[in-house]
């Protein structure tokens, strides 16, 4: 065992399992996002302590060297005495704990246990990164540990510019709006790669060098990961292949069936009206699209807007073709029995 560099707290890349040692039983599943401080080392295992609230009505008699323990199965400990608090972990039935003070109904809790380094960023960062050379105490002190942030000397970069991983690529994706920021413990692929939607599945997708990935989990080898980025949404359908295949004439049959239902139609725009009084299911004046449709249908919509929408919809040509991702407020409305769909999204052919 290794004692750990002093390493800021960091919240975990994923959900985490919870270890009392390293590689013992599992106690628990630490939630994606927790806070931990890790400290000393074993292996692929870091230390950390798990600290919470538990309702006093699921902790039971003690439990080994613990006073309290767990009585029941999948016990959610939360950031703060509240059912409405944060779920920092989910433990398993007789975990021990140490009981903090009690407060009310909620017990404050911890407990030291272990997860892998590979959970947490800075950590993860350490492992990579090349054994540090041997310093006095003073240059040690002056230079911020491993993993936390800090660039090789030969590699220092620019004021301002965000922390990456050791050994993670330092050139920027193309510049877009709104692209992701590494962040320490960031991943990029070393080449063009492909991306699957579980470990040893085929790939769906690849990957471009250079792209920021952040790691969540790891399995077998593989690294599960996020990414973000933008695709014109004219390229993109509905996912329920269900609710694709939705027609107008469905919704009027079943009117309060699909009540709620997304869809992605193909729509022709005939004007841009408000609601008047005796349209029933719409509120007085609301902005909508008189059009017809979906794709070679006939029938008439009123497609409701939201106020961002309402400037593009005005300036729609009439019989213009556009595109609406919709959510379904009636399929018959009163009087006239035509469908209101009320519009999330609207880009022209």
């Amino acid at each position: 065992m290794t004692t750990a560099a002093s390493v800021p707290a960091q919240a975990t890349t994923g959900p985490a399992v919870f270890y009392g040692s390293p590689g013992a039983r599992k106690l628990g599943t630490v939630a994606e996002g927790t806070v931990l401080a890790p400290g000393d080392r074993s292996g692929e295992f870091v230390q950390v302590r798990l600290h919470g609230y538990v309702a006093v009505s699921l902790l039971g008699g003690a439990r080994d060297s613990f006073p309290v323990s767990v009585s029941t199965t999948d016990v959610r400990v939360r950031a703060a005495p509240s059912t409405t608090a944060p779920v920092v972990a989910t433990v398993d039935q007789g975990m021990g704990l140490r009981l903090v003070k009690r407060t009310g109904s909620w017990a404050e809790v911890e407990r030291s246990g272990w997860v892998r380094r590979s959970a947490l960023p800075a950590e993860l960062a350490d492992t990579r990164a090349s054994p540090p050379a041997k310093s006095t105490r003073r240059d040690a002190a002056a230079k911020p540990a491993a993993g936390a942030g800090a660039a090789p000397a030969s590699r220092k970069p620019a004021p301002g510019t965000p922390p990456t991983a050791a050994g993670a690529d330092t050139t920027p994706p193309a510049a877009s709006g709104g692209d992701p920021q590494a962040t320490a413990g960031a991943l990029t692929p070393v080449k063009s790669a492909g991306l699957s939607a579980a470990p040893g599945l085929p790939p769906v997708a690849t990957v471009e060098r250079g792209t920021v990935l952040t790691p969540l989990a790891r399995d077998r080898g593989w690294v599960r990961v996020r990414i973000e980025g933008w695709m014109r949404e004219a390229d993109v359908g509905a996912a329920d292949s269900a609710t694709a295949r939705l027609s107008a004439a469905d919704l009027r049959a079943n009117p309060d069936a699909y009540v709620g239902r997304t869809v992605r139609w193909s729509v022709v725009s005939l004007a841009f009206q408000t609601a008047d009084p005796l349209r029933k299911d719409m509120r007085p004046d609301e902005p909508y699209l008189l059009a017809r449709g979906p794709g070679s249908e006939s029938a008439l919509l009123y497609l409701t807007l939201p106020p961002d929408l309402v400037v593009r919809a005005k300036a729609l040509s009439p019989m213009q073709q556009i595109l609406i991702t919709a959510r379904v407020r009636t399929g018959k409305s009163d009087p006239a029995g035509v469908p209101i769909l009320d519009v999330l999204t609207l880009t022209t052919n």
